[in-house]
């Protein structure tokens, strides 16, 4: 690290965040509501839908799977803005993995008020924010858990496959967008909550054949023959988008939901700090651990970890240490100590309000949605159908409007942001070597079927990877990096013993890697 990146963190180590008064990009709003950039449907790649895209016409259906674009909505300053090294957020909006009012809800698409309102306030702040619509899909009226379960996680999987193309895709038009590759936040809420905590652990093969997500015959309910691994590698119905570039980020938030198991979290390097915000009284995740349930019959669907149960593990494996050691000084952090304590879950914010009468429980009051709009969109022949919709929302958000809901968006912002401005701002995320510092890296699976991914420490950085045969001939080299990690697909290499080059500023390191 330079003396400049050492004054910077000596600067930002000091000093209480909430003490600068003057207005600091990424901390505070440096653009007006007016200057923002909102630039819709742009396409990040393709892969296959399994269920319609566009809708078919009513009386009709589409063939599935079916090949069609991927697409999101981009936040960025104004043109007048000169900086060209910007952080990104990628925000994954909620939904409960099914389309917006056939999950019978007010929300579900990247259009929602909430998403705007975030994605807008973050932007105001320099960040460049991208907010896709992830592919969805799943029956929760399925007859068995187990289907039930194959159907969730299937989702979840093709959600983590969408997030990281628009990752890589963000990393190629780096230029384009004016972002740094190396500062991206992945942040989530409801069930893109689910997709961003699922993205940061979910990275074994083997951690999708927990005896959970086995079917009847013992395997998996994930088949990578049909859907790729965990790195989006391979797959008859799966499209890996934007070879060359990594999927790494450099942490997480999740509001509101849930993780398939904690048993993914694990004391490794390049698992990203993560922040959380949930309510006590959660209807659709649990705060701790519980059974996820399909709301309309109560029908159990999977046993999942909720926000406060994944930032002690998080805090307990170091991977929060960033914010441990540092002192806050906000009244968002001093409340969230209050609630618990910051030793053991840095990182977490609860959100305890009131139970509702019988003692439902509550879901996400920071979304708002206009009901004149749901019951226009949701089918405009039958206007008691979004009704009903308009109603499901309001029942478990009962003082549901845009004012209520912008006092929890100004706390989670409140809250978020100072962890986010350390985070980007880590050593760790520097461009400069180590002197002297062992060259530590990770290539996994290892044998693989599809793909290999490759990591190297904190510090470090790639720079190129050259892949050898057995009889050391180039069979491929990719060159012009800049990142933590790097997934390498198999494409059309036949099976076998290769030889990985792998050039980073600390030097080159070689590992043999198996192609079954």
């Amino acid at each position: 690290m330079d003396m400049k990146h050492a004054l910077h963190w000596l600067l930002l180590a000091s000093a209480g965040i909430g003490s600068l008064h003057a207005q600091v990009r990424y901390q505070d709003d440096v653009f007006s509501r007016n200057d923002i950039v909102r630039t819709t449907n742009v396409e990040f790649g393709q892969n296959f839908y399994f269920i319609n895209y566009p809708p078919a016409p009513s009386g009709t259906t589409a063939a599935n799977p079916q090949m069609a674009p991927l697409q999101t909505d981009v936040y960025t300053p104004p043109t007048s803005d000169m900086e060209t090294s910007r952080p990104l957020i990628v925000y994954l909006h909620t939904g409960s993995f099914l389309p917006k009012y056939v999950n019978q809800l007010p929300t579900g698409k990247n259009d929602d008020s909430t998403v705007v309102e975030m994605c807008t306030r973050y932007a105001m702040k320099g960040y460049v924010v991208a907010a896709p619509n992830y592919r969805t899909g799943w029956n929760p009226l399925a007859g068995s858990q187990i289907d039930r379960t194959a159907g969730i996680l299937n989702a979840v999987y093709r959600a983590i496959h969408d997030a990281q193309t628009l990752v890589r895709f963000m990393k190629k038009e780096a230029t384009t967008y004016g972002i740094d590759p190396t500062k991206i936040i992945l942040m989530g809420q409801g069930s893109g909550g689910y997709v961003a905590m699922a993205y940061a652990y979910l990275d074994k093969q083997e951690e999708t054949a927990l005896p959970k997500f086995l079917n009847a015959q013992g395997n998996s309910v994930i088949d990578t023959a049909k859907v790729g691994n965990v790195f989006g590698f391979g797959g008859a119905f799966n499209v890996y988008n934007h070879p060359g570039y990594s999927n790494q980020i450099a942490m997480v938030v999740n509001i509101g939901g849930a993780l398939g198991d904690i048993s993914w979290m694990e004391a490794a390097w390049h698992e990203p700090p993560i922040a959380a915000a949930h309510l006590t009284r959660d209807q659709f995740a649990p705060i701790d651990s519980g059974i996820v349930i399909v709301p309309s019959n109560g029908n159990p669907v999977v046993f999942v970890q909720g926000s406060r149960a994944v930032v002690k593990k998080a805090v307990s494996l170091g991977s929060n240490d960033i914010w441990v050691n540092h002192t806050f000084t906000d009244p968002y952090s001093a409340r969230a100590y209050q609630m618990n304590a910051k030793a053991t879950t840095e990182g977490f914010f609860e959100l305890l309000l009131p139970e509702l009468a019988g003692n439902a429980e509550r879901a996400a009051p920071w979304e708002w949605w206009d009901s004149a709009t749901v019951v226009a969109q949701a089918n405009p022949t039958n206007p008691n159908l979004g009704i009903s919709i308009h109603n499901n929302g309001v029942a478990t958000n009962p003082e549901m409007g845009k004012a209520y809901a912008l006092t929890y968006i100004d706390t989670l912002i409140g809250y978020f942001t100072p962890r986010m401005f350390l985070a980007i701002n880590n050593p760790a995320l520097s461009e400069e070597p180590v002197a002297n510092a062992i060259v530590a890296h990770k290539v996994y699976p290892n044998p693989s079927t599809e793909g290999v991914r490759v990591v190297v420490a904190p510090g470090n950085m790639i720079r190129s990877v050259r892949v050898l045969d057995i009889q050391g001939r180039e069979v491929r080299r990719v060159e012009g990096l800049q990142t933590l990690s790097l997934d390498l697909p198999r494409q059309q290499l036949p099976a076998g013993l290769y030889t990985l080059q792998v050039a980073t500023d600390m030097g080159v390191v070689v590992s043999k890697v198996t192609l079954q």
